[in-house]
């Protein structure tokens, strides 16, 4: 992948639980160690990940920051879509089933990025969602870290996640996915894409273009991290594409450590909602197969 890696560590980064703002340690999974070209994942590998749901078909991915919060692409929310008719499930390997630690949130409000679209047909891309009641965590659901801001990396382990399409004739999966993909420089990227201004300083880009491993339709929202000291960090959220089998265009991410401050901000001033600690999921249809369709696809410039 031209051995093009970005982002150079230059100082430890120790990333705690208080940074976080709850009580539970962020990015330490119990399991140490679709997407287009990945493999699936198994149970407990990725416990901060989230499934989006609108009108009862998965559309988006997300990631747990609180028990009560989940950030997720700002763009799988907007256009007028009524909150009510969303549903969230973390612990969620298979779309089809649900299994013991899986659990199930309505949404309380939705807290788009106030310069999204403003600047860039995709920019500033980041939704904060509130959940309407407690997410329970155990060793298969957990948060995840954010990065501090300005953290740099370089020669770390990233990876990408989601229920995206698997293949160029438009597969999909119903099993998570994960892949494993390189950072890309944003000038690279900029000279990829053809112009400058289409990837901004709140964007970076990952993929590996050479072996056809991005993400893809479907994976919006999801989330880009990298083990940090032995700590999962968010670094990424899955914006925007142009396609996802042309071997020349990685995927672009909300950088997440540009939106940092603005994300602290708002989970730290907006109230909870009273309400009892949530039920797990009921068990999907047995009966019948659930069709699951990728209603939102990676807008194009």
């Amino acid at each position: 992948m031209l051995g093009l890696l970005l982002l150079m560590m230059r100082h430890p980064v120790r990333i705690s639980a208080r940074d976080q703002g709850h009580p539970k340690a962020c990015g330490r999974r119990a399991v140490q160690g679709k997407v287009l070209g990945g493999t699936p994942a198994t149970e407990s590998r990725w416990p901060w990940q989230v499934s989006v749901h609108y009108a009862g078909f998965h559309i988006c991915g997300g990631s747990i920051l609180s028990e009560y919060w989940v950030l997720s692409a700002a763009h799988c929310f907007y256009r007028e879509k009524n909150i009510k008719t969303f549903d969230l499930y973390v612990g969620l390997i298979n779309l089809l089933r649900a299994n013991n630690h899986t659990q199930w949130f309505e949404v309380n409000r939705v807290i788009l990025h106030p310069t999204y679209q403003l600047n860039h047909p995709v920019g500033a891309d980041v939704a904060l969602v509130q959940l309407k009641s407690r997410i329970e965590f155990s060793d298969f659901v957990l948060p995840v870290c954010l990065p501090p801001v300005g953290l740099n990396l370089s020669r770390l382990s990233c990876w990408a996640t989601g229920w995206g399409l698997i293949s160029q004739q438009g597969h999909s999966s119903d099993e998570l996915q994960e892949v494993q993909l390189p950072l890309i420089p944003r000038t690279l990227c900029q000279l990829l894409y053809g112009h400058p201004s289409y990837i901004t300083q709140d964007m970076l880009c990952a993929g590996d273009i050479w072996h056809l491993k991005t993400v893809c339709e479907g994976d919006s929202g999801g989330p880009l991290v990298c083990e940090v000291n032995e700590t999962w960090v968010q670094i990424g959220i899955v914006s925007w594409g142009r396609g996802c089998t042309q071997p020349v265009f990685p995927g672009v991410y909300a950088r997440v450590s540009h939106f940092s401050r603005w994300i602290r901000y708002n989970i730290e001033v907006t109230p909870n909602p009273p309400q009892p600690t949530p039920a797990l999921a009921p068990a999907f249809p047995s009966t019948s197969s659930v069709l699951v369709v990728m209603l939102v696809s990676l807008p194009a410039l």
